[in-house]
């Protein structure tokens, strides 16, 4: 199996317990296993939020939009079209769900796909986000270099810290499932956006991760 594969194979068998990290009514045990350990993950939501508003009447590509959460808020917020890019089906399935819930299946449009690929070379975003994607990438710059080729305004991405306290039970947890990790300095994602012709940024010190607010 290869590396892309496991990836896949681990959100598909995790959605839905990835997915109730955003909801606000859980068991205590669930409440304090996200509060602390995956905390982060509803920071850097509400980061994206504040960063990138206004959001009326643009266009926002999402790479590796898993459940869409991030896709609906923008939606909400006002994007005209929101582009939500995933591989794994089962994250997808819960996109469209919550699309339709929120009733904004008319603005979201997920595509199952393996980023750089999904998106055609004519389309324009002004927003693109990339939000707990590059933990399970590789080769980031290559990512980071087709999301600037795509937009034309900001890139908001986040990449996990290599010395963190929790780093080395993650990647544990990570190497028990057959998962790829890949974990960052500073110094290693400044390299990346560099390689990317990315030369406007600001880095974001998020505890957990850090977060790349890019303008192109």
């Amino acid at each position: 199996m290869s590396a892309e594969e496991r990836v896949r194979s681990h959100f598909d068998a995790d959605a839905e317990r990835f997915d109730e990290i955003y909801e606000s009514r859980k068991g205590p045990l669930r409440w304090f296993v996200d509060d602390v350990w995956r905390g982060v993950v509803q920071r850097r939501f509400e980061l994206a939020l504040e960063l990138l508003a206004p959001l009326e009447g643009k266009r926002v590509l999402d790479v590796g939009c898993g459940s869409g959460r991030y896709c609906i808020a923008f939606a909400e917020r006002g994007a005209a079209k929101v582009v939500g890019i995933d591989y794994a089906p089962a994250m997808l399935k819960l996109a469209e769900e919550h699309a339709a819930d929120a009733d904004v299946s008319a603005v979201c449009e997920f595509r199952r796909a393996e980023f750089p690929g999904g998106v055609a070379d004519g389309e324009r975003f002004d927003v693109a986000v990339a939000m707990g994607y590059f933990d399970y990438v590789p080769d980031p710059a290559a990512h980071l270099a087709r999301m600037r080729e795509l937009t034309d305004g900001t890139i908001v991405a986040s990449f996990p810290k290599r010395y963190d306290l929790r780093a080395p039970l993650r990647r544990v947890r990570f190497k028990l499932n057959r998962c790829p990790l890949f974990l960052y300095s500073a110094p290693h994602v400044e390299t990346a956006l560099s390689q990317a012709g990315i030369q406007s940024f600001d880095l974001v010190d998020l505890g957990r991760d850090y977060v790349a607010v890019a303008r192109v």
